[in-house]
């Protein structure tokens, strides 16, 4: 039987039973990139760095297995051989041991890695983490397309919404 109840200030249709609410978390990575200079030499090698929101769709929290995605960071250098490491930054939780999503106060584990086991922790090279590294063997254009894989630890308790970190990805060459 079809009806009409108030939810959150507004009205909706009831058809039928409803499905339990699930969160929905994504972490933003923004692109940064820097070059360090030695002595008086130059650099001479140029690189973009291009990401886009790593969407981990939808979390169920009784789900006891982990809930993994996969994505890729395209970074396209031009110029001499040379080489650049990527970082990750630790986002809203200071650290690389368990980063977080939030939405409002409520929070959501998550963590990147470099590898497909999710066994290495993508940092800055501190606290355990290991960095990603590149080589540009010669003049000209060379593009990387560097996988990123997150994880969201299983059997978290957390109330449905929309949970977001914003991770800052750094090349350095």
């Amino acid at each position: 039987m079809r009806g009409v109840s108030e939810r959150y200030g507004a009205w909706r249709i009831n058809r039928g039973p409803t499905r339990p609410r699930r969160a929905r978390p994504y972490a933003k990575l923004i692109a940064a990139a820097f070059c360090l200079f030695a002595g008086t030499a130059e650099a001479q090698i140029n690189c973009r760095v291009s990401v886009n929101p790593f969407a981990f769709g939808n979390y169920a929290p009784g789900n006891p297995a982990p809930h993994d995605v996969t994505g890729n960071i395209d970074v396209s250098c031009r110029g001499t051989a040379g080489s650049f490491i990527a970082t990750l930054s630790t986002g809203s939780s200071g650290t690389f041991a368990q980063r977080r999503m939030l939405s409002g106060a409520a929070f959501m584990f998550y963590n990147f890695f470099i590898d497909a086991a999710r066994t290495i922790v993508w940092g800055d090279g501190t606290g355990g983490t290991m960095t990603v590294n590149g080589v540009k063997p010669n003049a000209g254009r060379q593009d990387y397309s560097l996988a990123v894989y997150g994880r969201i630890p299983p059997t978290q308790s957390v109330s449905p919404g929309l949970y977001t970190d914003d991770i800052v990805v750094t090349i350095v060459f």
